[in-house]
């Protein structure tokens, strides 16, 4: 599900001019790309777990009060990405206009998904301004599914999955260990699920869709996609598309715009940027090559 949402009116942020947000919503979940100009947050909490991604001339001053009751403060700049458990209280000044990209949690997701792993419950513990490579990089590839339209939802579960377990991994405040899944789905399974994402190459697929369809959790799901085909879901989502749309080019009874369409990318501009990275060329330079 995706939003456009202009923020004027939001409980505790007193901000001129207001912020515009662009959303996909993911059952709890939600990835939303942000563009600001300068402002002030007052002190509020968030029940969700966040990730927080500034872009470039980012300049957030924070202030926020540890579980102790002491209050520190920390400044956020363009390369920096903020980990921001629930229910920690803060303030934040944006210095500058900024666009970022804010990913929230669902508690009960990280709790599911750390019992799963490690069959206990963990504390994701802040860090304002932490360098992560991993983040950073998944960050901007979200901006620029935003910046194209908007990010599939397959697309958007498989990054909330992978950054779930980065977090239980890397920001708990115990030390975790978690074993590697080596194992991979049956050829039965992944038989099942082949069919189906080639019967329903245009819809917006969700991951929840193609776990249930294995009939496995959404985690062991992603990981035994992967380690059984060498790619993750929505990569092979787009390899196969991009196949097809390779046929249709051949064919040529329908326009590039009309194959975009029907193999369910959210623009012609997406299609065709999905289709040079996987090729090389663009569709009509493949078209004309025939």
């Amino acid at each position: 599900m995706e939003a456009e949402t202009l923020l004027c009116s939001i409980p505790g942020v007193s901000l001129q001019p207001p912020i515009f947000e662009k959303s996909i919503l993911l059952n709890g979940s939600g990835i939303s790309y942000v563009s600001s100009n300068p402002g002030h947050f007052k002190e509020h909490t968030d029940p969700h777990f966040k990730i927080a991604i500034p872009f470039e001339n980012a300049s957030i001053f924070t202030t926020w009060q540890t579980a102790s009751g002491k209050r520190k403060q920390k400044y956020v700049r363009q390369g920096n990405v903020s980990i921001v458990p629930a229910d920690l209280p803060h303030e934040t000044t944006i210095e500058n206009k900024l666009e970022m990209i804010v990913i929230n949690f669902e508690r009960l997701q990280i709790e599911k998904l750390a019992d799963e792993l490690i069959g206990k419950s963990v504390e994701i513990i802040e860090k304002w301004a932490a360098q992560d490579t991993l983040i950073r990089q998944l960050g901007l590839e979200l901006r620029q599914e935003f910046i194209q339209g908007s990010p599939r939802i397959l697309y958007a579960e498989s990054v909330v999955n992978i950054l779930s377990t980065h977090l239980i991994r890397h920001y708990s405040k115990d030390k975790i260990e978690i074993k590697n899944c080596d194992s991979k789905i049956s050829a039965h399974q992944l038989k099942k699920v082949i069919d189906y994402i080639n019967e329903n190459l245009e819809d917006n697929l969700t991951l929840a869709e193609l776990a249930v369809v294995a009939k496995m959790s959404q985690y062991r799901f992603a990981r035994g996609f992967k380690n059984s085909t060498g790619f993750s879901p929505h990569k092979y989502l787009i390899l196969q598309r991009i196949e097809r749309a390779q046929n249709l080019l051949n064919q040529n009874k329908l326009s590039i715009a009309e194959i975009s369409y029907q193999l369910g990318f959210t623009s012609q501009s997406h299609f065709t940027t999905a289709f040079r990275k996987i090729t090389g060329i663009t569709p009509k330079s493949y078209r004309d090559n025939q």
